[in-house]
């Protein structure tokens, strides 16, 4: 059976390029431990093929020790504060992940960038407009009071509405005429036991439940209004790229 080909691509790409920023610069910032770790990681190897078996080993085994460390080290990023946002690339490719599951009357763009971040995903389809932002938390989430919790992180249902409505106003100015509705959704990828959580035009969802409850909304948008709404969408994405 043959690799099913990824119909929308470029999910995380924005979190995903603030990652690899950050970590070139903080190794640039800690130059001067990484070298002395890869210094001594040569050293021990060097050292273990000129002593005996036993000690030979230990010195292999401790450059291989060092060499996992640093390894995992910048796979991390180089500081804790980078990983966040491997955490957003996640949350996004894991949204991508379900969307691809959708059928092919739907159409999606993701990250599209704009002057104040991005928008992780535009999707349309049958039922209409959506705007999702993915979140990949730790620990328990709960959504309530018009903000999403997990821990100390809070997310407030103002911002994801802002962006949907923003996004109504791109396509209008499009389309040339009212666009429709367009749903702000949170899609949570954590332990969520709300499963699905609706408050003040806010839908907050567990990820895994995001491909059965767009797939059972009922249909609201034909064919020809959702390839308008497609182009006006990728005029959007142009314009914010400075090409249209």
């Amino acid at each position: 059976m043959g690799i099913r080909r990824q119909r929308f691509t470029g999910a995380g790409g924005s979190a995903e390029r603030q990652f690899n920023l950050l970590r070139r610069q903080n190794i640039r910032d800690e130059w001067r431990v990484w070298s002395l770790v890869i210094l001594a990681v040569i050293g021990f190897a060097v050292w273990s093929a000129f002593t005996g078996a036993i000690a030979g080993r230990v010195l292999a085994a401790t450059a291989g020790l060092l060499l996992g460390m640093l390894f995992v080290v910048w796979a991390l990023g180089g500081h804790v504060s980078a990983f966040r946002w491997w955490l957003g690339v996640m949350g996004e490719r894991d949204t991508g992940r379900e969307i691809e599951k959708l059928g092919p009357e739907w159409h999606c763009e993701h990250d599209l960038v704009h002057d104040h971040g991005n928008w992780d995903h535009v999707l349309i389809g049958p039922p209409g407009v959506f705007l999702l932002d993915s979140k990949l938390l730790h620990g328990t989430a709960a959504a309530g009071d018009d903000v999403l919790r997990s821990g100390r992180l809070t997310f407030a249902g103002g911002s994801f509405r802002f962006g949907a409505k923003r996004v109504k106003e791109l396509l209008e100015e499009r389309l040339g005429f009212r666009a429709p509705w367009v749903q702000a959704v949170a899609v949570v990828w954590a332990d969520f036991p709300q499963g699905r959580h609706e408050e003040q035009d806010v839908v907050y969802l567990r990820g895994d439940q995001l491909q059965p409850w767009l797939s059972q909304l009922p249909q609201k948008m034909t064919a020809p209004q959702r390839a308008a709404l497609v182009t006006a969408i990728r005029e959007v994405r142009a314009s914010l790229n400075g090409n249209g």
